[in-house]
């Protein structure tokens, strides 16, 4: 399946905001696409007992469009709770339906340094 175009892809990304079982706000500047998921911990109470007065926590999964249809991939969390036991999340929840979006698109993540260094070095690019 030949790859469309990023116009399109980014589009079919940003339309799943809102959407599903654990809805995503999901965001482009230029070649960088962010699906993000966050949750208020105002007020939620801490591990040791105490208060937790974060605000939202936020994770998000940010996809590259490289040329080719290739995607690089990272993820970024902000105000995390380190002691955990505040609340339910999966990244897949994130990650999950934006990787199908690219797959339905003829999208593929880059491989990662060890196996392009391989491929190189055994001539399976």
């Amino acid at each position: 399946m030949r790859p469309t175009p990023k116009a399109d892809v980014t589009a079919a990304l940003i339309d799943l905001t809102g959407r599903g079982e654990h809805p995503i706000v999901v965001t482009a500047d230029g070649d960088r696409v962010t699906g993000t998921w966050s949750t208020n911990l105002s007020g939620q109470p801490s591990g040791d007992g105490g208060m937790t007065i974060l605000g939202n926590a936020t994770w998000n999964w940010h996809v590259t469009l490289l040329e080719g249809g290739v995607y690089k991939a990272s993820m970024s969390s902000r105000n995390w709770p380190n002691d955990g036991g505040f609340f339910t999340f999966k990244s897949s929840w994130v990650a999950d339906p934006m990787k199908q979006v690219l797959a339905d698109h003829g999208w593929q993540r880059r491989k990662n340094p060890f196996a392009r260094a391989w491929g190189a070095l055994t001539g399976r690019r």
